[in-house]
């Protein structure tokens, strides 16, 4: 076989070249039952995937056995690449095993020749990436309709081209549907990859908890099966957590992973520049700068650093020397990443991380006093942001352009990207990142807390059923004493051991017991600690109320102050006029009234402003917790329409059909208005956002229509509101009052609109908040208030 398999290689590699990727054939029934007597003879755990391509390689050198010889070629495919000599070796390797495969007439000759159609365009200078990521997805359903087949590098592989493509929404949704294919029938390796991209997805969008929270699940299901997925996975959740802000919980993660020993060149550069930038935002710039030079070296003396993880760790380097004042040395360094680069075409996020060469030149060059090429350097790092839709990184560009013009006397120049800054702040999830700790890891403190428990109690339990068995025995003992005197002494004896038993078990129970009122102290402080996270989000949103109300009240007081001094210079010129010897009375005729304008725009503008502070300190006084007599229909009907006015506001192409049905003849209930106008305000603009997507799915004769109406139940006062919208799954039901949970997109949603309603309906007001929904047609949220 070896004889000939060169030239066939040859002419293989030729024949690629006409091969079209779009393989719609189906496997037999009978490869299907073929396939999978094989595929069970494959243990896939620990020992497949994490075994060393040097041994399999020489497991393959000594191979005879065409089936055994492919079964291990498929083998050194599954595990992948991860350096550079095996990437070498693939096509090799890949191209012997399409040959086996068809001469064996085995169905995966079928993914394997998509495969290699795959890895032969994939490195052509102008590859179809469209035409490769279908190649890609056709491998994987033909495999799926062999079975289930356990192909995480495929996946991975697929998840690569969609962010070559930059399409991250329809990754995000090709990954959901994967995801709940294999969660109904498996493999758990194919699970575990669908979890690593959407949190890749959510944590590249900033929306960390989201992100943080697919990549813990991941990590645990990489755990069962793969040490190098594991690990590679433990350093992601680190980087993001880097990311967010949160350096202490980063450095456990990342000081996990960079341990590793089979940790490759590429993770290891990535894993120390993770740790530099925690300790950049820590402020502890010494050790910064010493973990730069670590991640600028190899690990090993046979390892090389990558031309690509050279650039990144020259320009976070040369960050990090700024930090320090020590501005003469970053020159050199800065240069050779603009080299490397320009040669390399990088863009601003990779699997490596952000390569923010522009903002260090503007950094640079600001404190070079180079304030023109600084400036350029700022513009061209923002615009760079945007088109890599980067949103953490806009927003520190945004800051950095504002402060950048305010330092330089331009408040002008310095405004707008201020408050476009501020617009992109209330876009991020401000409310996660008050805790900067993914949901996750809560829920699993919670679930290990309430098993230990659990393990306790049933301690107890049989320590106490030992004691009962244990006093049975006493009973019986005691009885015997008096019918067999002549065995008083064993008898004696025996008593004596089971008060030591007794003693020992009483002292057990007491030990037990203490440790269960520890364990409910620990737990009442986590609950305590919950609430007050809570308590913390409705602090924040007060806080961004304020600065809501804030910046709307500026706008009044800039027209003020900018009328005001036309006026005083108008006052100026008709001074001048009036001193003159010939004077104009048309002249000074236009200057009064040019004056009277300006004076009617100055009391129109202050008014305004006094409407802004008059209305603010309305909604300090209407929130004190102080119940009213309220008219709820109107109330309700107040509410709808200011919910849709201010959507309407915000998007002009939006309209829905308003319906109302109104109990005529309704008491009035005794409640707190401004806080049952903020459940309303909630429930109405959830129903809105539902309408809103339902509509823009183009649904052909879809009209989005919300309801609203009021009714007396046996003594007490219902409101509904009803939208024909999206609708809301089961799942999402049973957990749609809690906090920190939401559905929607980063920016959407802060996860405690329903949570806050749902404690001021129940707690605040003794009345209760429930849903009902039917997905993709309608959802109802019912509201009951004591009469």
């Amino acid at each position: 076989m070896h004889a000939y398999l060169p030239p066939l290689l040859g002419g293989l590699a030729l024949w690629l070249l006409l091969l079209s990727p779009a393989v719609r054939a189906q496997p037999s029934p009978a490869d299907k039952v073929q396939f999978q007597r094989r595929l069970r003879t494959i243990r896939f755990d620990h020992r497949y995937w994490d075994a060393p391509a040097d041994s399999l390689l020489r497991v393959l050198a000594s191979q005879r056995v065409d089936s055994q010889r492919l079964q291990t070629l498929e083998h050194l495919l599954d595990t992948g690449t991860r350096n550079a000599n095996e990437t070498r070796q693939y096509a090799a390797l890949l191209t012997e095993a399409l040959a086996l495969a068809n001469q064996l007439h085995y169905p995966e000759r079928v993914p394997l020749r998509q495969l290699a159609y795959y890895n032969q365009f994939s490195k052509a200078a102008s590859p179809d990436q469209r035409m490769l990521l279908d190649t890609l997805r056709a491998a994987l359903t033909y495999y799926a309709a062999l079975g289930p087949v356990p192909q995480p590098l495929l996946l991975n592989n697929i998840s690569r081209s969609y962010i070559t493509l930059r399409q991250p929404e329809a990754r995000r949704a090709f990954f959901q549907r994967q995801l709940a294919y294999y969660q109904q029938h498996g493999p758990v390796q194919n699970v575990a990859m669908c979890y690593r991209a959407l949190g890749a997805h959510y944590s590249a969008r900033g929306d960390y908890n989201q992100g943080i929270s697919y990549q813990l699940r991941a990590a645990e299901l990489f755990r069962t099966y793969s040490n190098y997925w594991y690990y590679n996975e433990i350093g992601l959740i680190g980087g993001t957590y880097a990311e967010w802000g949160n350096g202490a919980r980063a450095l456990p993660y990342l000081q996990q992973a960079v341990r590793w020993p089979g940790t490759g060149p590429s993770n290891w550069a990535y894993l120390n520049r993770k740790i530099v930038g925690v300790y950049q935002r820590q402020g502890r710039y010494p050790e910064a700068l010493r973990y730069t030079a670590i991640a600028l070296r190899p690990r090993t003396p046979t390892d090389t650093v990558a031309a690509a993880d050279q650039a990144l760790g020259l320009v976070q380097q040369s960050a990090v020397l700024l930090a320090l004042g020590r501005v003469a040395a970053v020159a050199p360094l800065l240069q050779r990443a603009q080299h490397l680069a320009d040669s390399l075409r990088l863009p601003l996020y990779s699997a490596g991380g952000n390569y923010e060469l522009n903002a260090t030149w503007a950094r640079y060059y600001t404190a070079t006093g180079n304030y023109p090429r600084a400036e350029a350097a700022w513009l061209a790092a923002y615009r760079q942001a945007q088109q890599e839709n980067r949103k953490s990184l806009r927003l520190a560009y945004l800051q950095g352009l504002a402060r950048f013009y305010q330092q330089r006397g331009q408040p002008a120049r310095a405004t707008p990207y201020a408050l476009a800054a501020l617009s992109l702040t209330d876009t991020l999830a401000t409310a996660q990142a008050a805790t900067r700790v993914a949901q996750y890891e809560l829920t699993q403190a919670d679930r290990a807390q309430q098993a230990r428990l659990i393990g306790l109690r049933q301690q107890q339990t049989r320590a106490a059923a030992q004691a009962l068995r244990q006093r049975r025995v006493l009973l019986y003992v005691s009885a015997g004493v008096g019918l067999l005197l002549v065995l008083a002494g064993v008898l004696y004896a025996a008593f004596r051991r089971s008060e030591r038993l007794t003693r020992l078990v009483t002292a057990q129970k007491q030990d037990l017991q203490t440790q269960h009122d520890e364990l409910d102290v620990s737990l009442t402080k986590l609950r305590t600690t919950q609430a007050q996270l809570i308590q913390k989000e409705k602090m924040a949103s007060l806080g961004e109320l304020t600065a809501g109300i804030a910046h709307e009240i500026q706008n009044p007081l800039n027209f003020v102050n900018n009328f005001s001094e036309v006026s005083t210079e108008l006052l100026e010129e008709l001074e001048e006029e009036q001193a003159r010897p010939a004077r104009d009375a048309g002249l000074e005729a236009e200057l009064l009234g040019d004056l009277r304008q300006n004076l009617t725009k100055i009391t129109h503008h202050g008014r305004r402003a006094a409407a802004i502070v008059k209305g603010m300190l309305e909604h300090s006084r209407t929130s004190t917790g102080e119940r009213a007599p309220t008219d709820l229909n109107r109330l309700a009907e107040e509410y709808l329409r200011l919910a849709y006015q201010g959507l309407r506001a915000k998007d002009k192409s939006f309209n829905a059909k308003l319906e109302t049905d109104f109990a005529p003849g309704l008491p009035l209930v005794e409640a707190v208005g401004a806080d049952l106008g903020r459940v309303l305000l909630n429930l109405f603009g959830n129903a809105f956002y539902a309408v809103q997507q339902r509509q823009q799915a183009g649904e052909a004769g879809y009209a989005p229509t919300v309801r609203l109406s009021t009714e007396r139940v046996n003594g007490h006062v219902a409101i509904r509101v009803t939208d024909n919208g999206t609708g809301i799954s089961p799942e999402v039901q049973a957990k749609i009052f809690q906090p920190f949970f939401t559905t929607k997109p980063t920016g959407e949603g802060t996860g405690l609109g329903l949570s806050l309603s749902h404690d001021i309906i129940t707690k605040g007001h003794g009345g209760t908040l429930s849903v009902h929904s039917t997905p993709g047609d309608s959802t109802e949220f019912l509201i009951i208030l004591p009469a």
